[in-house]
């Protein structure tokens, strides 16, 4: 699936593509960014968690999280 965000750092549109992962027996998304970087999140009690990094942006998760939500509904 993709997706596209606001960078909250240079407000200028990110696109994003997901791709399902296991993470240690739990459902989660892979989140890939163009230039191929990316990460895990997980979603628990309604809070989507990045799993895999720990040196990420906090609004850039939140923007993300808010794309999110609408999907985990359907999947």
């Amino acid at each position: 699936m993709k997706f596209t965000i606001v960078n909250p750092t240079d407000h200028t549109p990110v696109r994003l593509r997901t791709a399902p992962e296991d993470y240690n027996g739990e459902q989660g998304l892979r989140i890939i960014f163009p230039e191929n970087d990316s990460l895990v999140m997980v979603e628990k009690n309604g809070q989507w968690n990045v799993m895999d990094e720990t040196d990420i942006n906090p609004k850039l998760i939140e923007a993300i999280a808010k794309e999110l939500k609408p999907i985990a509904r359907y999947t």
